[in-house]
């Protein structure tokens, strides 16, 4: 049986900060494979993709049954504040049934950071980000680094196994400056990850 040696699905994650809350919201997963096979019985694999909230437990796939994107909150650690970050995260787990070994890589691309509703709140927002083993490192100060142009690419994931982004969003001092054109402003923040068969 042959199989496409490289897979890919898509997800984009998307949040908004209102005073420390952030949502992540993720499209379905592309996947495509092709095989050819003897006359007999063909099963198919589900190469899936499931997505956990750090802070809450709340799980998703990248695609509902009904084949919509699914929408994952994510409750950052703490209140945001100039020099006051917040702390959240995904779990990202290679969720696939196929037979044999099926190692992947997830990447977080740059983030996209937008007004909602006006004001210039997303000028005094940063995020930076890091690839964890465990979903307590999230909250720790420690690794987080800007994402860069190729963006953050996560160490292998085994079937069955899982990888963590960690985000922390962070307010400039220089918000409280610029009051009123912040003050009760939000801002959503767009981070597409993308999932590789190795």
């Amino acid at each position: 049986m042959r199989i496409k040696r490289r897979l890919q699905a898509a997800v984009l994650v998307a949040g908004a900060v209102v005073l420390g809350l952030l949502t992540v919201q993720g499209t379905y997963a592309l996947w495509s494979a092709a095989a050819s096979a003897s006359p007999g019985t063909i099963t198919s694999a589900s190469f899936d993709t499931a997505l956990t909230a750090v802070n809450t437990g709340q799980t998703t796939t990248m695609t509902l049954a009904n084949g919509t994107p699914a929408t994952l909150t994510l409750s950052p650690a703490g209140t945001l504040g100039p020099g006051t970050p917040v702390y959240g995260g995904v779990v990202v787990t290679n969720s696939t049934n196929a037979g044999g070994q099926f190692n992947t890589a997830m990447t977080a691309s740059q983030p996209a950071i937008a007004n909602v509703g006006g004001g210039t709140l997303a000028g005094y927002i940063s995020v930076s980000a890091k690839t964890a083993a465990s979903s307590a490192e999230c909250s720790t100060t420690a690794g987080f680094a800007s994402i860069s142009t190729a963006g953050l690419v996560s160490p292998t994931v085994a079937k069955g196994g899982s990888t963590v982004f960690c985000f922390q969003i962070s307010l400039n001092a220089n918000a409280a400056n610029a009051s009123p054109s912040v003050e009760g402003k939000s801002v959503t923040i767009s981070i597409q990850l993308t999932a590789r068969q190795l």
